[in-house]
């Protein structure tokens, strides 16, 4: 039977596993699916239709599944959040439901994140595996997070924005425009690549060093065509080299551009320009 302390209260359309664990005064209401081993904390609110996996830590006073922060949200539809293993979400963190019906469109978090005091995950989001959002982080809709990305205390991420695997924002930086993978946002702009991020990720010295030669290419060209093409004029044709070309490929809001070109103060498009 799972644990459920005398004052919370748990909707009976919710499904918990066995060894579940749920504090004082914490509400679970809806279609909540909670796996095993995973314990809920003091004073949370988790809505559904939610699907939290196993072995995850929730709260106390965190707010999960909530309805999406959205004028347009039509609340009759059942728009889902799933959670992943290991999961560690503490006080006054929130993560909200898709604005879109079915578990298909849900807002996902991967596994092994950790979301620190107030940090946010707003509708629509994907987040992906050892992510760490720090105090006061905040993702508007429909953002995307790579694996093993880091957000600083106070950072906003602009609705549609994409964060690449194993970036680093700084503290309170505001990001508008996409962030390729293993890059350095500091100052408004890609400051250099995440080079102790990159390391503990077990990312190897060929490959690190390829990663800071593309990043060397992106300060000394303004223009992302000749960014791209410096790259793969010098660039060693490893994972991680295709992996940052494919990322700027995609992108739609554009890249966020280099700290060199912060304050040039002409009309010419800068490399973090979309074409």
């Amino acid at each position: 039977m799972p644990k459920i302390h005398p004052t919370a209260i748990v909707d009976p359309r919710a499904t918990l596993a066995e060894d579940v664990s749920v504090g004082p005064y914490t509400i679970i209401e809806g279609a909540v699916e909670i796996g095993p081993r995973t314990v809920v904390h003091a004073h949370c609110v988790l809505k559904g239709p939610t699907r939290i996996g196993s072995d995850n830590q929730i709260g106390p006073a965190a707010y999960v599944g909530g309805d999406p922060q959205h004028l347009l949200h039509d609340q009759s539809l059942e728009t889902w959040l799933v959670i992943g293993d290991h999961n560690i979400i503490r006080e006054a963190a929130s993560l909200h439901r898709a604005t879109k019906p079915g578990i298909e469109n849900a807002t996902r978090v991967g596994n092994n994140c950790l979301f620190m005091s107030c940090s946010h995950v707003a509708h629509d989001a994907v987040v992906g595996n050892r992510a760490i959002f720090a105090n006061g982080a905040l993702t508007a809709g429909h953002v995307q997070i790579g694996d093993g990305v880091f957000l600083s205390g106070g950072v906003g991420i602009h609705q549609f924005v994409r964060i690449g695997r194993l970036a680093i924002v700084g503290g309170n930086e505001i990001t508008t425009a996409d962030i390729p993978p293993f890059a350095a946002a500091r100052y408004g702009a890609l400051k250099g690549y995440n080079a102790i991020g990159c390391k503990r990720a077990g990312i190897p010295k060929p490959s690190l060093f390829a990663i800071r030669k593309v990043y060397h290419c992106f300060h000394n060209n303004r223009m992302m065509p000749a960014v791209i093409q410096a790259i793969k004029d010098t660039c060693p044709p490893v994972p991680e080299v295709q992996e940052f070309l494919d990322f700027v490929a995609t992108s739609k809001r554009g890249i966020h551009r280099s700290v060199r070109f912060l304050h040039v103060g002409t009309g010419e498009k800068d490399a973090g320009d979309a074409d």
